[in-house]
């Protein structure tokens, strides 16, 4: 099943919505000279936070003692053990994943008017797209063998790459791309659900010790992006991200205060309307199995949709009172949000190497309760190091390589 992953980095998974830094040929002229106080603040604040949601639901699936529980499944444990899996089935599980899948979209069409005021001619952004894609395919290759199956970033990957070209399309495009995908999500929910009751709704990472564990992770590298793209309602993320983006919610959040509000409203009061059945039954307060546990899973994970869109405008509204007041701990969620590729990478090889049964091994000696500690611990010396690298200037290390790879020039 498709966890709230990252989604990516400000360039490529999750491109700031003005520019993609100085020297990018999709940049706007003016992009470079400005000051970091000027940049569009809801994207860098929803990425950063949710990056911190991308580690809660991480580092709980490394636990192999049996009583980290899967989604809606009541862990073992301590009390602490069973209220962290109530608010993490409430707000978490499948909650992060649909708002990266919203800000990708909400990216594409940034990173392409920016090639407009640029210059580009459609041809040619078409090309950096393409580009940007398959070098997401790459890494969430790499991402997969080395740390988690169950990644985000090739899933990226094949979205720009498909789903993606809508931002070339006219909007009325967008309206029909939604009705054609949203019964074919209801069907493939429903088959992904039924699989996940056969297998008890859980999901353990393999190690690297034996032939078996590293066949996983090969299988992984298909299983993965094609799941999270076609069983999870990726495609319609990222369409509801490119009509987002043509709205200018969130680079104009004064401007559409308004609707902002209704559809934080909505979205958050469906997002846990949808999950306070799967997280009570988590809880203990009824027994569920078999189709029953099948149907309040689907509904979770699909009103998990209303939860990107929701989460998305809630951030929009929250710059309007930060932007002019931003403290340490906006600035940090900031810093991490312009990096959000090279902290998501930071945060998935470290609990890999942390919680792995087969690395360091925190995972057998913790419940969900202290993964989540671990993920907290991790997420904010990644966060830390995103904000040593705002004060010096300088963008991340996965960021820059992937900008590299992407935007090849030719030698002077």
């Amino acid at each position: 099943m498709a966890h709230p992953p990252t989604d990516g980095s400000d360039t490529v998974l999750l491109p700031r919505v003005r520019g993609t830094g100085p020297g990018d040929p999709t940049e706007p002229p003016t992009a470079a000279s400005r000051a970091p106080a000027q940049r569009v603040l809801a994207p860098d604040l929803a990425r950063g936070f949710m990056l911190l949601l991308i580690a809660m639901a991480y580092a709980p699936v490394y636990t192999t003692g049996g009583d980290a529980g899967g989604y809606g499944r009541r862990p073992g444990g301590s009390s602490l053990d069973q209220a962290v899996s109530f608010v993490s089935t409430l707000v978490v599980e499948n909650r992060a994943f649909p708002m990266f899948g919203v800000l990708f979209g909400y990216g594409l069409v940034m990173l392409v008017e920016g090639g407009r005021r640029k210059g580009l001619s459609e041809e040619e952004s078409r090309r950096i797209l393409r580009r940007r894609s398959l070098w997401l395919l790459v890494f969430g290759t790499v991402h997969t063998l080395l740390a988690y199956t169950g990644e985000i970033l090739a899933a990226y990957g094949l979205a720009g790459l498909t789903i993606g070209l809508l931002v070339f399309k006219p909007h009325f495009r967008l309206g029909k791309a939604l009705a054609i995908l949203a019964p074919i999500y209801l069907t493939t929910s429903v088959i992904m659900m039924s699989v996940l009751v056969a297998d008890e709704g859980t999901l353990v990472q393999p190690g690297y010790a034996t032939g078996e564990d590293w066949a996983l992770r090969l299988i992984g590298v298909i299983a993965g992006p094609v799941g999270n793209t076609f069983l999870f309602p990726m495609f319609a993320f990222v369409v509801i991200g490119i009509w987002a983006a043509r709205k200018r919610l969130l680079d104009r959040p004064a401007d559409n205060a308004p609707l902002l509000k209704r559809l934080a409203l909505l979205g958050v009061s469906v997002s846990l309307a949808g999950a306070l059945p799967l997280a009570l039954a988590g809880a203990g307060a009824f027994e569920v199995g078999g189709i029953a546990y099948g149907v309040l899973n689907t509904v979770q994970e699909l009103t998990g949709v209303f939860a990107g869109i929701g989460y998305a405008a809630l951030f929009g509204l929250l710059s309007l009172r930060l932007a002019d007041r931003q403290g340490p701990g906006t600035r940090l969620l900031a810093a991490a949000g312009q990096r959000s590729l090279s902290v998501y990478l930071f945060i998935s090889l470290t609990i890999a190497l942390v919680m792995n049964h087969d690395l360091i091994g925190v995972g057998d000696a913790v419940g969900k309760a202290g993964a989540v500690g671990v993920a907290l611990v991790i997420w904010a010396v990644g966060a830390l190091a995103a904000r040593v690298l705002e004060v010096e200037g300088r963008q991340g290390p996965a960021e820059v390589l992937l900008r590299r790879l992407v935007y090849k020039r030719p030698r002077r």
